[in-house]
């Protein structure tokens, strides 16, 4: 894991544990429909100009309210070359005002099409409309930073004394190539539904190494897929603890045309 910076990852681990730490205007629910996250409401004209309205007890880990200004501060961030985000074309996608330009360094990051129309109302023009926008809201990359820990601490600023975030979670321990320990962060604004106070994420790339060390008790889930050849034997074996949910994703297959046909 190379980093826990929101406009710095790309990786899908480093996303799930992004996810723990920040919340962004939407989330996902279990069945991976966009939900309220930061944004309590939203609305939109044609489909071109989006107005999200922020929660009054969203706050940050260390007390500090999380406002409009820190979204503006956040996407502004993220649209800026000098960032080198892997996922500044993510707000091309989205078509926001002005953000081919940016990234091509024509205009600065202040040109992006956000603003903030007071500390709870943060408002987006998009250069043309879509309806799907809000839907690419519950990705990482959009969530929030602290700006005061991002200009204070720079590229530190994931460093366990340093970061400040807004998700359900905050960074307790990381050791590279260990483990990462998050805990309960009370200042969350749904604490009251945060059911597990730590969580501990191990760097395990083997499958099946993934579940002898579930089935010995080491850990409490699996996180890879499961090995394809033990998965009906497990059904069998711990059928109560073997789930199937869903996840949008994309798989790639590169075919080798070099080799006649099988």
């Amino acid at each position: 894991m190379q980093s826990l910076d929101p406009h710095k990852i790309e990786g899908v681990p480093e996303s799930n544990v992004s996810r723990d730490l920040f919340e962004g205007l939407l989330i996902s629910d279990v069945e991976g429909h966009p939900s309220p996250g930061v944004a309590e409401k939203w609305e939109n004209k044609d489909f071109k100009v989006w107005t999200f309205h922020l929660r009054e007890n969203a706050k940050w880990s260390d007390g500090t309210p999380v406002t409009a200004h820190d979204f503006v501060y956040s996407w502004q961030r993220l649209a800026d070359p000098n960032t080198a985000s892997p996922y500044a074309s993510y707000l091309q996608y989205g078509h926001i005002a002005n953000i081919d330009d940016i990234i091509a360094g024509k205009k600065p990051a202040t040109d992006l099409g956000v603003k903030a129309l007071d500390d709870h109302t943060f408002e987006v023009t998009l250069s043309e409309p879509v309806p799907y926008f809000y839907k690419l809201l519950v990705h990482p990359s959009v969530s929030p930073v602290p700006k005061s820990a991002v200009e204070k601490f720079g590229d530190k600023w994931t460093q366990p004394a340093n970061i400040v975030t807004n998700g359900a979670y905050k960074l307790k321990n990381w050791v590279v190539n260990e483990r990462i320990v998050l805990e309960r962060n009370p200042q969350y604004w749904d604490n009251d539904k945060t059911v597990i106070n730590q969580v501990t994420y191990l760097p395990i790339s083997s499958e099946v190494t993934d579940v002898n060390r579930y089935r010995s008790g080491e850990i409490d889930m699996t996180y890879n897929n499961m090995p394809i050849e033990l998965f009906q034997k497990l059904k069998k074996e711990i059928p109560n603890e073997v789930r199937v949910d869903p996840y949008l994703c994309t798989y790639y297959y590169e075919i080798n045309n070099q080799k006649s046909a099988v």
